[in-house]
């Protein structure tokens, strides 16, 4: 018999079991984005100064500034601390979706 493809064993069989193998993956890998993309991370700033609460999915849901930061003197600290909170929010967010997809053992993923 010959080979198809270039495969060992030849034939559709093995392309066909190949492809729901990778649609499986495909799936578990959506399925795994989507629960990710549900979680809720926090993050905070100036000891808690500022506080930003954003998705798995990389979206702001809340951006928290007590009274006592807010200063119209240095309004570039405020800013600083905004940013650095919005910043570890956005870097736990990529770290939690690789960890999470990193678990599924697919080669070649990160």
């Amino acid at each position: 018999m010959a080979k198809f493809g270039g495969f060992p064993g030849g034939g559709f069989g093995n392309m066909q079991n190949m492809i729901k193998q990778a649609q499986k993956m495909q799936s578990e890998m959506q399925t795994k984005q989507e629960e990710v993309a549900k979680k809720e991370i926090e993050t905070s700033a100036g000891g808690g100064a500022v506080v930003v609460k954003a998705t798995g999915d990389k979206k702001i849901k809340e951006i928290i500034i007590k009274k006592e930061v807010v200063d119209p003197d240095d309004v570039e600290m405020l800013q600083d601390l905004v940013l650095t909170a919005v910043n570890e929010a956005l870097n736990k967010a990529d770290s939690m979706m690789q960890s999470e997809l990193g678990s599924l053992n697919i080669p070649g993923l990160f």
